[in-house]
């Protein structure tokens, strides 16, 4: 008898470990005693048996994600009140941190004396049937949603679904449509379409963005725009259609309108440029004619302005050669009527120099910039010995630019370096190259100014120092300006009172 009974047992658990589903056995304190493959798979591990209580895993949570203490999982349940436990949901961890959905079915066993011995346990895994299910919930709250009517129909063309959109647009509720022909909806005159449209899908064909009509409830014919997909069955076949369709009346409309206000706009349209290019003619002989004056005025203030000034400086040099007859107020009123002569004739230099630089008769040409920026230098020679300048510059590429200009750029920054100075000038001058750019640095360690005045020094005339104490027109840097914009490019300054300036030119190089 114990032989057939432990034979009978054998099978029994070989049966139990051939068994698909998970399977498993704890004894009265909940100790489990044996399980199956299937358990092992789904818990991810081996439970030690005679020691894990209650569940082969480690880690469950009820089915909103709170954790679930194992002593009140659903087979210590069973165990403590010795009664079934039927489909109740939890999830489970694995070691490797996957959870998994999971319906036991925990069920009491008793002896032959009916005295209670243990549980055994069924366990269901149904993570992919709640995916599925949260998916379709998903989709279903993104249908009802949807602005656009969302439809589904057989392939004989009887609707099968119908959402929130399609009552909006077509007027027509759920009820009233599905199990109706989707007929209804197309006006007489497009009844040829819908055939044509089943036999496109039936072959697989997916419409995009088709425009057409459709009547609604109240007989108002729409304009739609249809976007249509077959539906296949899960071995593939296809068993029907899905639409989308948008209401495009509106649009259609605002189209109508502005076609038909085309040829009106387009002559309008035609008759404003005929105006314009009418005004940009005139404007641009006015230019013309602006241009010509201001030749004329570089003209007289190199010839006639410039002649009187050569005469004062001839005669008051003349006078003051002969000092014997005059009183010493009188020699230094000669020397401020020589020194405000010169003044003017700078300033009419400078001025020339700025009007001749609004026209771009000169021409690019390849230039060597540390050649250019030395024969500034040797310009320069005698100022530096005599104000002890140190003049630090790195090597200057080679650019396509009017080297006239760039040269007189060189001048000027070089001059102000030295001469807004109060002590031992230092400037440092460099290059370098970023994002088609070519950036020149002036850095001086001159008095420097309040950085609030950075764009005020690059107009003309503008002037921050005494003029007493350091000469100039208030020209140099408007001429700075110039040159760089007629480059295309930019300048820039940071300066702080006795910290020095620094003047930044970016170039563009091509």
């Amino acid at each position: 008898m114990r032989d057939a009974l432990r034979e009978s047992g054998e099978r029994y658990r070989q049966l139990v470990q051939a068994l698909p589903a998970a399977v498993y056995t704890c004894d009265a304190l909940g100790h489990i005693t044996f399980y199956n493959e299937a358990a092992a798979s789904l818990w991810g591990r081996r439970p030690e048996t005679g020691k894990d209580q209650w569940c082969g895993s480690l880690k469950i949570f009820h089915t909103d994600g709170t954790p679930l203490p194992l002593d009140e999982c659903p087979m210590a349940v069973t165990l403590r009140q010795q009664i079934a436990v039927t489909g109740a949901e939890i999830i489970i961890e694995r070691p490797d941190g996957t959870r998994r959905f999971i319906q036991s079915f925990p069920q009491p066993v008793f002896n032959t004396e009916d005295v209670f011995i243990g549980a055994t346990n069924l366990l269901m895994d149904i993570t992919d049937s709640k995916v599925s299910e949260e998916q379709r919930a998903h989709l279903a709250a993104i249908i009802n949603s949807s602005d656009d009517a969302i439809v589904s129909k057989t392939l004989s063309g009887i609707v099968t679904s119908w959402n929130r959109g399609a009552e909006r647009i077509f007027g027509y509720t759920a009820a009233e449509m599905i199990g109706q022909s989707i007929m209804k909806i197309i006006p007489p005159e497009r009844m040829d379409e819908e055939p044509g449209i089943l036999r496109r899908i039936n072959a697989g064909e997916h419409i995009d963005h088709f425009e057409t009509q459709r009547v609604n409830k109240d007989g108002r014919l729409l304009d739609i725009s249809v976007t249509i997909s077959p539906i296949f069955n899960k071995k593939g076949k296809i068993i029907g259609a899905s639409k989308i369709a948008r209401d495009i009346t509106v649009q259609k409309q605002a189209e109508k309108i502005v076609r038909e206000r085309d040829v009106e706009f387009m002559n309008m349209l035609e008759q404003i440029i005929q105006e314009r290019t009418h005004e940009l003619v005139l404007l641009n002989s006015r230019l013309q004619k602006s241009n010509h004056d201001l030749e004329q005025f570089a003209y007289i203030a190199s010839h006639d302005l410039q002649e009187p000034l050569r005469k004062i400086l001839t005669f008051s040099e003349l006078i003051e050669s002969n000092t014997s007859n005059l009183s010493e107020t009188q020699v230094r009123y000669l020397q401020k009527v020589r020194a405000s002569a010169r003044q003017m004739a700078g300033l009419i230099k400078d001025v020339l120099n700025y009007s001749r630089l609004t026209a771009h008769n000169d021409q690019y040409v390849t230039t060597n910039l540390q050649q250019l920026f030395s024969e500034v230098l040797a310009e320069f020679d005698l100022l530096i010995e005599q104000t002890g300048a140190v003049v630090h510059t790195q090597p200057l590429p080679v650019i396509m630019c009017i080297p006239t200009q760039i040269k007189q750029l060189f001048r000027n920054l070089l001059s102000n370096s030295i001469k807004f100075s109060d002590r031992l000038p230092v400037i440092n001058v460099e290059a370098t190259t970023e994002n088609g750019h070519l950036a020149i640095q002036f850095r001086d360690n001159g008095i420097g100014f309040e950085q609030v005045y950075a764009d005020r020094i690059f107009h003309i005339f503008n002037r921050l120092n005494n003029r007493e104490k350091y000469n100039g027109t208030g020209v140099g840097l408007a001429l700075c300006k110039k040159i760089v914009e007629n480059h295309r490019g930019s300048i820039s300054a940071e300066s702080a009172p006795g910290k020095g300036s620094t003047f930044l030119i970016r170039l563009p190089l091509e």
